[in-house]
């Protein structure tokens, strides 16, 4: 976006406008009464992050007066702002995005139908479990490094975490599955 990357709300705003064309008020909505409510249902994020993607020409807007006691304006992603959006979703990750920004990840899989291309999800799935099966490996290093020094309750977070990334990787390699089958 001229030099700047898009912010995961941006990506999000882009991801469900390319679904339909929405007012701020729909996209506001979606975000109040689903799980993209991780991402802002604010109106002090969602609608300057709207104006933001609509001045660097990635969202266009018209009014749509259908009815005329409450004229909406609706946007639409440009072309230069659906490229962006595609190029955000095939973008590689790494073992750091898995350990850290996971949430981010399972977002853009989301968004992954808009590709259109089930190989491409198959893709991001593999790279996914594998990069989920090294977390653990070394989540269970850390644990046995100093097994009798830690106390409890750390010990305790890190089995929730190692747990946490092995259900993640079972998620993906079944999530996997269900891509190859549906490849057939």
């Amino acid at each position: 976006m001229k030099g700047k990357a898009p912010t995961n709300l941006e990506c999000a705003l882009l991801g469900l406008l390319h679904g339909q064309p929405q007012s701020g008020y729909d996209l506001r909505k979606i975000f109040a009464t689903t799980a993209m409510g991780n991402y802002s249902s604010s109106p002090g994020a969602i609608y300057p992050a709207l104006k933001r993607l609509e001045a660097r020409g990635l969202v266009t807007s018209e009014i749509d007066s259908t009815n005329e006691m409450r004229p909406r304006k609706v946007l639409t992603p440009t072309a230069r702002g659906k490229t962006l959006f595609r190029d955000w979703l095939r973008a590689d990750f790494s073992a750091e995005d898995i350990d850290r920004r996971f949430d981010q990840l399972m977002l853009k899989f989301a968004f992954h139908w808009v590709l259109d291309d089930l190989g491409e999800s198959h893709d991001f799935l593999a790279a996914l479990a594998s990069g989920l099966d090294v977390s653990v490996r070394s989540l269970e290093a850390q644990r046995n490094m100093f097994p009798e020094q830690m106390p409890i309750q750390p010990r305790l977070a890190l089995d929730q975490g190692i747990g946490q990334t092995k259900a993640a990787a079972r998620w993906a390699r079944k999530a996997l599955s269900q891509i190859k089958e549906e490849m057939s």
